[in-house]
Formats: C-alpha cells, structure tokens, sequence
C-alpha cells in the first residue's frame, strides 16, 4: 500500500502538468505552422498522432504521450488530493470535464474513419472514397470484390496475380498524375491509355487536390492489354477473360 500511495501521490503533483504543457503548446504552434508547408493531414498525422515524434534524429515524446500524463495527472488529482465536497464541486466537475474531452480524443484518434461518397440522385455506388487511402480494386459485373491492392504498394514493375492464371503489371503509377500525350501507343493499349501517359507530378500539399492513377497491362494466356484507371474518373477500364468482365476502380 506504501508504494501504491507513492506512486498515487507522485501522478497527482501538479508538476507534471506543468511539465507537459509546454510541449502540448509548443507542437501545436509548430503544428499549425507546417499546415502552410505539408498540408493538414501530414501535419496532423506528424506533430499530432505519432507516438514518437522525430526531430532529425532526436526522438521525442509525441502529443499522445504528454495527453496521457495530463489525462492520469488530472484522475490521481481528482481521487487523491481533492475533497468530494460541495465546496470543491467546481473544481471537480472542471477535472472531469477535461478528462471526458481527452477520452473522447482517444476514442475518435482510435476508432474513426472519416471517408465520403459521391452518390446521383436515384442510382447506387458500391464503394466509398478516402483522399488518404487509395486502393487498387477488381469487381466483377455484379459488383463483388476479386481483389484489392493498397495504391501505396503499387511501383512500376510490379507483378499481381489473381484467379485463372491472369496476372496485373503496373506500368505506370503516381500519387499525383501529370497526364501528357502518349507517344508509343500499340495495338495492347486500350482506351484511355492509347491517348494518354501518366508520370509523376509534384503532390500537392492537401491530398483532395491530388489525382492518383496507374497504368497497368492485363494479361493471360491469349492477350494482353494495357489500360490507365484515373482516380474519381466515371468511365472504368474494363477487361474480359474467359467470358466474364471485370472492371477496375481506383
């Protein structure tokens, strides 16, 4: 019990407040400060979210650590060194208060999904959007998922295999496209792909202004085609193998 009261008494001074406000105050200036520079969901993932927080090579304490210390600072204040009195009802009612909003950042830090959709009036879509989480994604014709590859894995050069011995080269992919005229188009290429080459361009600093996209070429034992899927463009590539179509989202 002698350690217990220790430890109780130790996370209960408010030294530790004291200690970890200026670092909460300094990252959110610093924080705000780099919106203007990598955008707001960089910002926020960098000075904000992580855990450790890398200055160079200096590792230090991220936001979520010192929000931990004011979070158990304030509880052992609240149990050890306040009187449950009317007189204190304020004070107490005050820690409690901030103690909800800090639980509730962690809640909404752990298990949120901020996503959207595009829907016309009177049809149906059957996936959802992330500016920050773009997926490679083959549907068959009633809308089932065959596979799906995370955009950020993708390169030139790499090989997908799925189903029937059919496999998927990506040709051509960018976080942000720059789209020029194609110069060395053949008979393989289809569609969008015979008129355009994508490569990379600068990503701009908020992720809605960026425009993802691949160019990848189909192949099977008969054919092979190549075709370009463009974020948030409605036309879809699609291919056939073996009687069956499949259509390629992004």
């Amino acid at each position: 019990m002698t350690k217990l009261q220790t430890i109780s008494h130790t996370l209960a001074k408010p030294i530790i407040m004291h200690f970890s406000m200026p670092f909460v105050m300094a990252y959110l200036m610093i924080g705000t400060i780099a919106q203007k520079y990598i955008g707001l969901y960089d910002a926020t993932r960098h000075f904000f979210s992580s855990i450790i927080l890398w200055l160079g090579p200096i590792p230090l304490p991220g936001m979520p650590i010192f929000l931990s210390l004011i979070f158990l600072n304030l509880l052992f204040k609240l149990l050890v060194k306040s009187p449950w009195t009317i007189k204190n009802a304020g004070i107490i009612t005050t820690h409690i208060g901030a103690m909800l909003l800090l639980v509730g950042g962690l809640f909404t830090a752990l298990f949120s999904h901020e996503n959207y959709m595009d829907i016309i009036e009177g049809e149906k879509t059957p996936y959802i959007s992330d500016y920050h989480a773009r997926e490679f994604v083959i549907i068959s014709s009633k809308n089932q998922v065959i596979a799906r590859f995370d955009h950020r894995n993708l390169h030139t050069g790499t090989i997908l295999s799925l189903n029937d011995g059919i496999t998927i080269e990506i040709l051509e992919r960018c976080r942000n496209c720059k789209i020029s005229k194609r110069t060395n188009s053949t008979e393989e290429f289809q569609s969008m792909a015979k008129h355009m080459q994508l490569s990379e361009d600068q990503a701009k600093h908020n992720d809605e202004e960026n425009m993802a996209g691949v160019t990848f070429a189909v192949t099977d034992k008969n054919s092979k085609q190549v075709f370009v899927a463009l974020e948030n463009v409605p036309k879809r590539p699609s291919y056939t193998v073996s009687g069956k179509t499949y259509e390629v989202i992004l």
